[in-house]
């Protein structure tokens, strides 16, 4: 049920979103999640949508270097996983240099 949600929610967008960056907005961490509140982030579906299409796909979490933005991509990683993307192609890393807490990086297996 929770994997068709995320596929329906996520159906039409574009899936031209490799070697670009998505950046959650700061709405997204102000209220409690849920799944519609995950699917409804822009940034989100611009990055996951590929994963469903692209075996090789991946996506890494990068986050700046303070305890707010490493909770915010373990929170984001788990939502993920619930809502029916493989662990194995989130990946979570620390961002020392980070403009943003958060960055959603997809990329492509060669």
């Amino acid at each position: 049920m929770t994997r068709a949600l995320f596929y329906l929610c996520l159906a039409g967008f574009s899936l031209a979103a490799f070697g670009r960056d998505c950046v959650p907005s700061d709405e997204l961490w102000s209220k409690p999640r849920n799944a519609a509140s995950i699917l409804g982030e822009k940034a989100i579906r611009q990055c996951a949508l590929p994963m469903l299409d692209d075996a090789g796909a991946r996506l890494r979490l990068r986050h700046a270097p303070d305890e707010e933005a490493q909770w915010r991509a373990a929170d984001l990683r788990w939502w993920l996983i619930a809502l029916g993307l493989e662990p194995g192609r989130i990946a979570v890393a620390e961002d020392r240099k980070a403009t943003e807490p958060l960055v959603l990086e997809l990329t492509e297996t060669k």
